[in-house]
């Protein structure tokens, strides 16, 4: 593995998800959402219990520490009922170990963790919860059940050590979090944080980026007093702030406001030195983008190039200036890939490049509009070198970011496996956004991380039987499969399946367009299909998009059968599960596909002038993405009250919205400006509708009740 910068005794990539040596009746205990009691290991070896006299002694830990044991805690009352039996304790003993290495062993009657460092107690502690007490790392994100026992009986021969890791630095970027920022555990907005923040080192994580930008600065002293390395959004180089925030109103060029730009540097700088931080180099725009999309005088790749080395030349003399030996790295993404590849910017050979992925699991650059070169992104074995991978993705034009990725995870995982191969080992930043959509592809991810390398169908299948159930591995499993399977291929590359923002940036963007002119072609969707007219475009997408909507119909149906099927067995549980998980997936690609398809022949009759068929698909398209809308809301009960009520980005009901719009103007073209004509047509008798005594006698329907009327009578 490469050295990391200078590591000044950093991490040793280990493992969280120890090797078990000897643990008594764990395996066979493994794959239950309910614990039961566990007994001692075949041949009569004694063995000690933990009971709800159990307690965590020993070494007195850290701050960061002391989050794990009160985790721990938390999970021996989840686990264990209240009773007067003794119990063995959980003691911390502190030793000589490498960093971040564990052991947890019975002695004494006690059961021990032995650690040398904080990581090293903390995934020692979190190694007792999945193995001893039985708590899944995912366990708040899939509703893991527990049913206390008295006593859980630990063998004397129990033991559990960790082993080394394919990547040192790991972890989570909550980006784009707009689910998490709206919503709260037991009244406390922070909770879920310090939950997603958990799920991290219960997979072995130790870094992670506490939000977008400015968003992320409350989260960021939760992070820090947990106790991990802390690396910043590539948007907001060295966690500053950004310079339209510090500086309304003043323009951000380089070099005028240099100084400027230096101070909110160096006050970054002066905040965190000293703290376990990898520092992020570099320079965009503001607002996420190409620093030269607002000043143009950089009109080369030449000019661009020359600027961003000169500057994160400047940034990292900082870094050491006031923290010698601070690890710091610079992402190669969007345009910063596309310099480097060209050959025109330079590092400090210390830095440790970060290769970024499209967003859609390849390594090659993503698109940006409509320009989409594919630079390969792909880990060069040179240096230290380290990857920005999506989970999540928010591009406002094909991806997923309230679902699953929509791509072969098989590829997925190949590609992260060649990441190690080329050796992309130092650093993995991942977009886990709002964790709970993304926890099927985060827990195969997080293995890469682990092993290097995994069998992604037993990895699969282990995790749905940890949370589904046995009974349910095959139907979850498929359900699964022919979801990637059931994608809209929009591209020839294998990672050119559509998300849901296929299915409601585009919608938008066409209606848009045919509402200012419906004529020329939209621009901003010519990475979708480079039409002479937008008419050409939106035929292109129906015709595509069209056969998608039975697959996703019938996907939709057998997701609801395994649910039953498992609710006949007796297990609820697992049925709420699939139902939340796989269920609010499809159920979002189920009514979106179907209303992009509406607004589609809404625009097609329009140009034809059939206003009214133009109007009745436009609401079609409404009931259509207000039901996705609902597909997410519906699945909102208990602690999950209001979590996808900020669906904001992908935002399916403002495409309802958007479509409501359409509806007004198609009333207003076909049925304006007198509005009786409809109202005759679909709610007067037959014989009265063409009689015209008086326009009408009742007040004017709105877009809705005439809408309903067409319902009525044209039968769908």
């Amino acid at each position: 593995m490469a050295t990391f910068g200078n590591n000044r005794n950093g991490p040793v990539a280990m493992d969280e998800h120890e090797s078990c040596q000897r643990c008594g009746e764990r395996g066979s205990a493994r794959n239950r959402s309910k614990y039961s009691k566990r007994t001692s290991s075949p041949g009569g070896t004694m063995s000690i219990s933990i009971t709800a006299a159990t307690k965590v002694t020993g070494a007195v830990p850290s701050k960061a520490v002391s989050y794990a044991v009160e985790d721990i805690e938390r999970d021996l009352k989840a686990t264990v009922s209240p009773s007067e039996q003794p119990g063995a304790d959980i003691v911390l003993v502190e030793g000589p170990h490498n960093p971040e290495t564990w052991e947890v062993r019975v002695s004494d009657g006690n059961l021990e963790i032995h650690a040398g460092d904080d990581f090293g107690f903390i995934y020692g502690l979190y190694a007792v919860s999945r193995e001893v007490l039985g708590v899944k790392d995912f366990w708040f994100w899939n509703d893991q059940r527990f049913t206390p026992v008295p006593a859980i009986e630990v063998a004397d021969d129990f033991a559990l050590t960790s082993k080394p890791t394919a990547v040192k630095y790991k972890g989570f970027f909550i980006n784009d979090e707009v689910l998490l920022e709206d919503w709260q555990v037991d009244n406390d907005k922070d909770k879920p944080w310090r939950l997603a923040f958990e799920t991290v080192y219960r997979l072995g994580g130790n870094m992670v980026i506490p939000g977008s930008g400015q968003r992320g600065e409350p989260h960021l002293k939760l992070a820090q007093d947990m106790g991990f390395y802390i690396n910043q959004h590539h948007a907001c180089p060295l966690g500053a702030r950004m310079f339209a925030a510090a500086y309304p109103g003043v323009q951000p060029k380089w070099p005028e406001e240099e100084p400027k730009f230096e101070a909110l540097w160096r006050e970054a700088i002066e905040a965190q030195k000293g703290k376990r931080t990898v520092w992020t180099l570099g320079f965009r725009g503001q607002g996420d983008q190409p620093f030269w999309n607002a000043d143009p005088r950089y009109a080369t790749d030449e000019a661009r190039g020359k600027l961003l080395s000169e500057i994160i030349q400047r940034q990292y003399d900082l870094v050491q200036e006031s923290d010698p030996g601070a690890q710091c790295c610079i992402y190669l993404y969007g345009e910063a890939m596309e310099l480097y590849r060209a050959g025109v910017l330079t590092y400090p050979k210390q830095v440790a490049k970060i290769w970024a992925d499209n967003g859609f699991g390849r390594m090659v650059s993503r698109r940006q509009e409509n320009n989409n070169p594919r630079v390969p992104a792909m880990p060069t074995n040179d240096g230290d070198n380290g990857i920005y991978y999506h989970a999540s993705f928010y591009d406002l034009q094909a991806a997923n970011h309230t679902t699953d990725i929509t791509n072969d995870p098989r590829l997925v995982a190949k590609e992260l496996e060649d990441v190690i191969v080329n050796g992309g080992d130092d650093v993995w930043i991942v977009n886990a956004s709002n964790v709970k959509p993304h926890v099927y592809f985060l827990n195969f991810i997080a293995a890469i991380w682990r092993e290097g390398t995994i069998d992604f169908e037993k990895v699969a299948k282990q995790y749905i039987a940890d949370y589904y159930g046995e009974d349910n591995v095959d139907a979850v499993f498929d359900l699964y499969e022919e979801y990637w399977k059931d994608a809209v291929q929009y591209g020839p590359n294998w990672d050119d399946h559509a998300g849901e923002q296929y299915f409601n940036h585009v919608p938008r963007m066409l209606i848009t367009q045919w509402l200012r002119d419906n004529k020329a072609s939209a621009e901003d969707l010519r990475w979708m299909h480079d039409g002479r007219n937008l008419k050409e475009q939106i035929e292109f997408y129906r015709g595509l998009i069209a056969p998608a909507v039975e697959r996703y119909a019938d996907l939709a149906d057998k997701v609801e059968l395994a649910a039953i099927s498992a609710e006949l067995r007796g297990e609820e549980d697992a049925a709420e599960l699939i139902r939340d998980s796989i269920g609010v997936e499809v159920g979002i690609y189920e009514h979106c596909v179907a209303a992009s398809v509406h607004v589609c022949d809404a625009l097609l009759a329009g140009y034809e002038e059939d206003w009214q068929h133009a109007f009745y698909d436009a609401g079609l398209a409404s009931d259509e993405f207000t039901a996705g809308d609902h597909a997410m809301r519906d699945r909102e009960h208990g602690k999950w009250a209001g979590f996808w009520r900020n669906d904001c980005l992908t935002d399916i009901k403002q495409s309802a919205w958007v479509a409501e719009q359409l509806m007004g103007y198609l009333r207003c073209v076909g049925d304006g400006p007198h509005y009786f004509q409809w109202l005759r047509d679909f709610t007067y008798p037959e014989w009265e509708k063409d009689v015209y005594v008086i326009m009408n006698m009742e007040n004017h329907p709105t877009d809705r009740e005439i809408f309903e009327a067409m319902k009525a009578k044209w039968g769908k």
